[in-house]
């Protein structure tokens, strides 16, 4: 989003591109904050910061939107700044909250799932002896009886 500061037309075109990006940035930490499991946080994560990273550069870069506003609005000096700042605390929250996930799912939740796995056979396996039990004394023990 190159903007031009000598042209009004260039101002509201920037103004309409800007608000169309954070319009998509509201859409996807919408879908984030509604995640119901790590596999789908992760992918929300993934989605939501390969929108935002070129959507901060944009705003950061010479002629930018933060640029625009530093020339023609002084007084938004120290939000612009504020802002600045906060691009670079999303984008290390985004990381690490995937690194968390990530871990959680390799170690944790991997493990607990192993676990479940391992009492799934045994339980399978005590199913199948209480079979071969029930077969044996019915139709071998107690049919000799009859």
């Amino acid at each position: 989003m190159t903007t031009d500061t000598g042209g009004d037309s260039s101002m509201i075109d920037s103004k309409d591109q800007v608000q169309e990006a954070h319009r998509k940035i509201r859409q996807a930490t919408g879908r984030l904050g509604s995640a119901s499991d790590l596999r789908e946080l992760l992918q929300r994560l993934h989605e939501l910061r390969l929108l935002i990273a070129p959507h901060f550069t944009d705003e950061e870069r010479p002629d930018g939107f933060f640029d625009l506003i530093r020339a023609r609005s002084a007084r938004h000096l120290g939000a612009v700044k504020q802002l600045e700042n906060e691009h670079q605390a999303f984008l290390g929250a985004i990381d690490g909250l995937a690194e968390q996930a990530r871990a959680c799912l390799a170690g944790p939740v991997a493990h607990i799932l192993k676990e479940a796995a391992e009492l799934a056979r045994r339980m399978h396996e005590h199913e199948v002896r209480e079979d071969a039990l029930l077969g044996d004394a019915l139709y071998i023990d107690i049919g000799e009886e009859a």
